[in-house]
């Protein structure tokens, strides 16, 4: 039978002056409940979505003496979330703490810090360390979960996956344990022997993902300016203006909240562009010592350059938020930092270094404490970007019903480079099939490959094993 014509599909893109911009999910793109002469049509169902965040050197410390857990809330309903998860008060219902995490295979590979990244969504061997150093080739020892995923969903969406960081991927060996650092610098890998490097550069990942191909469908996007006159938004406008006509009511309104997002997202990193680029007062002694910075900055990475930790990752937790209600892509991973990372957190009060140099606490109660604010700083992350899903509706909920965000790092305390008993936390409604609001305990050695299992499945991927999995992870 054929489409009625008021029906548009769920990739519809609105076109205009070299942008592309991909629509949220709308009434109008959902087929109307079928009657009995027309039993062929199926209401198409609304995509569950996926987003993987890695926090690098470990999250949860371990308790000291008598001092309360301040990760671990009690099994059962989260009714009081300790104090390093309080910024997730306001969507607790929506988030699960999963506890009994294990990843065995990757705590296998020789070394500390590095395999444990790559090692997250492959939970295989991974052959690094002294191997790697003495020209063993690189190999994660698997595809990772999000690829696999991709592999299965990706031709459904303009984007297969999309992968972020906020570093620049390492290069080289680490002097002291012989370790390959490309391993902590990446999480996601279409083969073992293909690692994928993330986007670090929040404004290339804006017109990558809302800013037309090049000519005949070329892979390299038309070039921006700051100073562009017309913006993304802008340049679609009128088509839009003219497509809010031909809808409803709740649809217009969608529409709406969709074009301030997008254009709030667009100023913002306007701005950031154009102070980058504003003239400054140079010491003549800081021009002498430019070649030594350059080198130190690129090490940082491209938005270490920018002195504005916060709001860079707050700029790409937006553009994955849009990515998602855009459905321009359903899989995504955000490395927040490479392992060993030397990112200082001393815009967080009471933090004064990196985060690696106080993941390595001691136990020292005053670099412990800055281990803690720096962890809990990362969940408040977490908990901004899933509010924002939360407050994005979507036919029957919101898009973070429709959605599976997980948060979670290869360690559990930096200190000791501990990778059993993961930190890992989970949020949002995955179609229907999550009941939030809940601190699951699966036991001691839990596979974490269990829940890569669990998950795939419940993005409609026939998945009966990943890896060490023993099968899918009972009781979400």
């Amino acid at each position: 039978m054929t489409t009625p014509r008021w029906l548009i599909d769920r990739r519809t893109m609105l076109r205009g002056l070299g942008v592309s911009m991909a629509l949220p999910l709308l009434n109008v793109m959902t087929p109307p409940k079928t009657y009995a002469a027309d039993y062929k049509v199926v209401p198409k169902k609304i995509p569950v979505r996926y987003l993987a965040m890695y926090v690098p050197n470990g999250l949860a410390p371990t308790p000291q003496g008598k001092e309360a857990d301040k990760w671990t809330p009690k099994e059962g309903p989260l009714v009081e979330l300790p104090e390093m998860l309080k910024s997730l008060e306001k969507i607790k219902s929506q988030v699960l703490v999963l506890s009994g995490m294990h990843n065995e295979l990757p705590l296998k590979t020789k070394g500390g810090h590095h395999p444990r990244a790559t090692g997250f969504l492959c939970s295989s061997m991974v052959h690094g360390g002294t191997e790697a150093s003495k020209g063993g080739e690189i190999n994660s020892g698997s595809m990772s979960i999000d690829q696999l995923m991709a592999s299965s969903l990706g031709a459904f969406t303009k984007l297969p996956s999309i992968e972020l960081a906020m570093d620049i991927p390492g290069k080289g060996f680490a002097s002291n344990t012989g370790e390959n650092i490309l391993y902590g610098s990446h999480l996601s890998w279409s083969s073992p022997t293909s690692p994928i490097s993330p986007e670090i550069d929040p404004k290339a990942v804006f017109d990558r993902l809302f800013r037309a191909q090049g000519k005949a469908g070329g892979a390299q996007a038309a070039p921006i300016s700051a100073d562009d006159d017309q913006s993304v938004l802008d340049a679609v406008l009128a088509n839009l203006t003219s497509f809010s006509s031909t809808v409803g009511i709740e649809d217009r309104r969608k529409l709406d909240e969709f074009s301030t997002s997008v254009r709030e997202l667009e100023k913002r990193l306007d701005r950031e562009v154009k102070s980058a680029k504003a003239p400054r007062r140079i010491d003549p002694a800081a021009t002498r010592a430019l070649p030594d910075l350059e080198k130190q900055t690129s090490a940082v990475g491209a938005v270490g350059k920018r002195g504005n930790t916060q709001g860079a990752m707050r700029a790409m937790l937006d553009i994955m938020t849009l990515a998602f209600w855009t459905d321009t892509t359903r899989i995504g991973t955000f490395h927040t930092g490479n392992e060993v990372s030397g990112r200082n957190f001393s815009f967080i009060k009471g933090v004064t270094g990196s985060h690696h140099e106080m993941s390595h606490h001691e136990n020292k109660k005053d670099k412990l404490e800055q281990y803690i604010k720096i962890s809990t700083w990362h969940i408040e992350q977490y908990a901004y970007l899933v509010d924002r899903l939360s407050q994005i509706k979507e036919e029957g909920g919101t898009l973070l019903d429709n959605c599976m965000v997980m948060i979670g790092s290869g360690i559990r305390d930096g200190n000791k480079h501990d990778g059993k008993d993961l930190p890992i936390i989970l949020a949002g409604g995955g179609g229907g099939t999550l009941k939030g609001g809940r601190h699951i305990n699966f036991g001691k050695g839990t596979p974490l490959a269990n829940l890569h299992v669990e998950m795939a499945q419940r993005m409609g991927i026939q998945v009966p094993k990943f890896a060490d999995s023993t099968g899918p992870l009972k009781g979400l």
